[in-house]
């Protein structure tokens, strides 16, 4: 008796699942790979294929923790991970990432609790290697290199003309900071040695070995350049400044000379 009932039950089970399983559907956006600081939208879709779907709540999850829910068709932020915003309407609960940041990705799971069962479903947000701002600067004893909005982790290789300078033969100083949101703040100084040729620095991802960004390290203002922006020699020992004066003092000894 003991194993027909047993027998029943295991032939029950999967029938019971799949039943609740076709009383309410749910399906969420597919995984993505974003551009760093533009927007993602993640949309979960709640739908039954039998009667009539009473939602009684909906919620999004990154990495575990509630990021925005729906009850009774209201959304209610609970967790803000950075610029956000969600949107509900007809059974589908949209999470709108406006300017995706590296503290953004991760897992992301919509939950769904309704008259029909409850459900479950993932995806993913990752995002590209970039780099925002690259800046080169030179002063009279070094050089100094700084990559601004990073993601992810990156090492800085230093070229004078074709030739690569991080194989230790000039000193080299990286420091890197994380910045709001994730991104890295990485600045390397190169001591210079030579004055001719061009310097330029490139960061390589640690991740893939690409190189994400690179920037020339431009030439000092040359001295000329300098001297034309002062006020001229004629103008600074009081020489040039006569000449508006003798212009009216021989227009005044004209327009005597005609009234005579």
């Amino acid at each position: 008796m003991d194993y027909t009932l047993l027998h029943t039950l295991v032939w029950l089970l999967p029938a019971v699942a799949f039943t609740t399983q076709e009383l309410v559907r749910l399906s969420v956006s597919p995984g993505i790979v974003a551009e760093c600081g533009k927007p993602v939208t993640l949309n979960c879709d709640a739908s039954s294929p039998g009667e009539e779907l009473s939602i009684k709540h909906m919620e999004w999850l990154q990495n575990g923790k509630s990021v925005c829910s729906m009850d009774t068709a209201i959304p209610n932020h609970t967790h803000s991970p950075s610029d956000f915003y969600c949107e509900y309407k007809q059974g589908q609960l949209s999470l709108i990432l406006k300017r995706v940041k590296p503290q953004e990705k991760g897992n992301y799971t919509c939950k769904l609790h309704s008259n029909q069962g409850a459900l479950s479903k993932k995806t993913t947000v990752e995002l590209q290697e970039c780099c925002g701002i690259a800046e080169g600067v030179r002063t009279t004893d070094r050089l100094t290199c700084t990559f601004k909005h990073v993601y992810p982790d990156g090492d800085v290789h230093w070229f004078h003309g074709s030739h690569n300078l991080s194989d230790g033969s000039v000193e080299q100083h990286t420091s890197k900071q994380v910045e709001e949101g994730g991104w890295l703040t990485i600045r390397s100084d190169l001591e210079r040695k030579s004055s001719h040729g061009p310097y330029n620095c490139s960061l390589m991802s640690t991740t893939s070995g690409r190189h994400i960004a690179s920037t020339l390290v431009p030439n000092p203002k040359s001295p000329g350049r300098v001297r034309s922006q002062q006020p001229s020699h004629k103008a600074r020992n009081g020489v040039g400044s006569l000449g508006p004066i003798w212009t009216l003092l021989c227009f005044s000894v004209l327009l005597v000379a005609t009234l005579n």
